[in-house]
């Protein structure tokens, strides 16, 4: 359900194409339409200044951009093509639905002997309906098999949708592990310490503990009125992920202003302010003086905003283009002033020398006296210190690298007579490397927990069974979380200075949401005593599971 629809205006002319799109990735759809076409990359032009909301559907041009295009070659004229809401819900991509069976076996102190994992997934049409590698990674396990099948249908396609099928294998996963616990009679931060590898999760489990008020839990269904309360928590994993096609530009023009440039686009994360906070240090400015131009095909090219990797593949390319700047500008003034170089100092966007220390040579002057109109540097993303671990994807220069995850706590209450679940509290804690702007990973963590606990409790596809189609394609009847089910939530961003690239930067935006759904599940179990392993929970299921009402569809 993006704020923005799916939209396009294409433009055909004798010169080239330029699209103007919703879109999470300018290059890719660049490519794509000039493959589509048989027109040069060069001849073909993509503009995105913002995107609201993609959640991993608008990688592609989809076949309203293909028509937007080819209507426009047939024109002659700008062609506009803007998806209403029913449209965007059944066209352009659903998160795919899955069915799972795990199994494990443990020793009687927790440790992990077995694990099985068996899913059957359907994305309708398309392909993709897995449940990513949460059961396989995220603990010490020594036997493990898995089959994942894809189950075709005659309903419309899936897409990739924020932690692609980590959310669903979470679900399942973590509810499993809380059950193994409760067999052992073991506290469930108790059996994680033992069986799961991560410090880094230890540590957020601890202070989210302490945070959250985890003492307080009582054994399952144990409030004896109506309204039941329980407390429970999950965890996600998620594999760090870097491109390595991010390219940056830093410009400083002979006015003295500084001009950042890729065709990165922003889907909402805020990587324009990270661009100008990195570039700013660099060169010993406030943010507010650069200048970020992005969302452009005819800049340096940007990564795709996918896979919580945008701001680690795009930071470190940043500082080091603006790092190379810096190093130019000094030498051209040491050459100015006639001093060596390394006298030469960088304070408060100006140049100071130490024969005079207090009478400083703005960027202005410097780049007057060496009559330019303009410096500029452009840099790759290099590999991480240690090197990349392994390939990912279709060789598009996509490398994993090390492992991300969180620790979320949830506090629910359950009515037993009418089924309604509400979600009275969660409390997050997450590392993404270091932190570029505490500010946006903390409201990136908030919509992750707002986005999938609608996912938990609301969010239901309603399709015929002859035709596939779906029946509620609107934001009356599908629903989603709004404003008086967002509970309280409380982020705790710990700081895990890996020191793997230049900025040591890497994403949260899946993480955010994976252990959100999972940990809200094992709250309502703790609540009223028994499991609900079918999404969304609704009243009807809630009951049902109670034994005070037979579930429907």
């Amino acid at each position: 359900c993006c704020l923005e629809t799916h939209g396009i205006v294409a433009d055909w002319r004798a010169e080239g194409l330029t699209v103007y799109i919703s879109t999470q990735d300018t290059v890719g759809i660049r490519n794509e339409l000039a493959h589509a076409f048989g027109l040069s990359r060069s001849r073909v032009r993509v503009i995105s200044d913002f995107t609201g909301g993609g959640f991993g559907s608008k990688f592609g041009a989809g076949d309203y951009g293909h028509a937007a295009v080819a209507l426009s070659r047939q024109a002659g004229a700008p062609v506009r093509l803007v998806l209403d809401r029913a449209e965007e819900q059944t066209a352009t991509g659903n998160r795919p639905s899955t069915w799972q069976r795990l199994r494990l076996g443990a020793k009687r102190d927790g440790t992990l002997t077995a694990l099985s994992l068996l899913s059957y997934g359907s994305a309708g049409v398309a392909l993709g309906a897995g449940v990513g590698t949460v059961a396989q990674a995220m603990y010490a396990c020594p036997n493990f098999a898995m089959a994942q099948y894809d189950v075709l249908m005659h309903t419309s396609p899936g897409c990739a949708m924020r932690a692609p099928g980590n959310v669903q294998g979470a679900f399942a996963l973590e509810q499993l592990i809380d059950h193994l616990a409760e067999k052992l009679d073991l506290d469930p931060i108790v059996l994680r310490d033992r069986i799961d590898p991560s410090a880094v999760r230890r540590a957020e489990r601890r202070l989210g503990a302490e945070r959250f008020g985890w003492n307080r839990r009582r054994p399952a269904g144990a409030d004896s009125g109506p309204i039941k309360r329980g407390l429970g928590m999950a965890q996600s994993f998620w594999p760090g992920l870097v491109q390595s096609r991010a390219a940056c530009e830093v410009r400083l023009l002979r006015d003295g202003s500084v001009e950042v440039r890729s065709s990165v686009q922003d889907i909402g994360s805020g990587i324009r302010t990270v661009l100008a906070q990195v570039v700013a240090e660099e060169l010993s400015l406030q943010p507010e003086e650069i200048s970020v131009r992005i969302g452009d095909t005819d800049f340096p090219p940007g990564p795709f905003s996918g896979g919580s990797m945008t701001t680690g593949s795009l930071t470190p390319a940043a500082r080091k283009a603006a790092y190379r700047l810096r190093l130019r500008l000094m030498t051209e003034a040491a050459r100015t002033l006639d001093t060596a170089l390394e006298t030469l100092t960088l304070r408060d966007g100006q140049v100071f020398t130490a024969a005079a220390p207090t009478q400083g040579h703005s960027f202005r002057d410097i780049i007057r006296k060496i009559n330019r109109e303009e410096i500029s540097e452009v840099a790759h993303r290099d590999a991480d210190y240690s090197g990349f671990r392994v390939p990912f994807g279709d060789g598009d220069g996509g490398y994993a690298r090390e492992n991300l995850g969180g620790v979320q706590f949830a506090e629910v209450a359950v009515d037993s007579e009418t089924g309604v679940v509400r979600v009275r509290r969660v409390v997050a804690a997450h590392d993404c490397g270091r932190p570029m702007n505490p500010l946006q990973i903390e409201s990136q963590i908030h919509g992750g927990i707002v986005q999938w606990l609608s996912f938990a409790l609301f969010e239901n596809r309603v399709l015929d069974r002859h035709s596939g189609r779906m029946l509620n394609a609107n934001l009356e009847s599908y629903k989603i979380a709004g404003a008086r089910e967002v509970p309280e939530i409380d982020v705790l961003l710990l700081q895990n200075y890996t020191a793997s690239s230049a900025t040591g930067a890497a994403g949260v935006g899946e993480p955010a949401n994976i252990a959100t759904a999972a940990a809200i599940a094992n709250a309502v179990h703790n609540a009223i005593g028994v499991r609900v392993t079918e999404l969304p929970m609704t009243p009807v299921r809630i009951l049902a599971a109670l034994g005070k009402s037979q579930p429907r569809g």
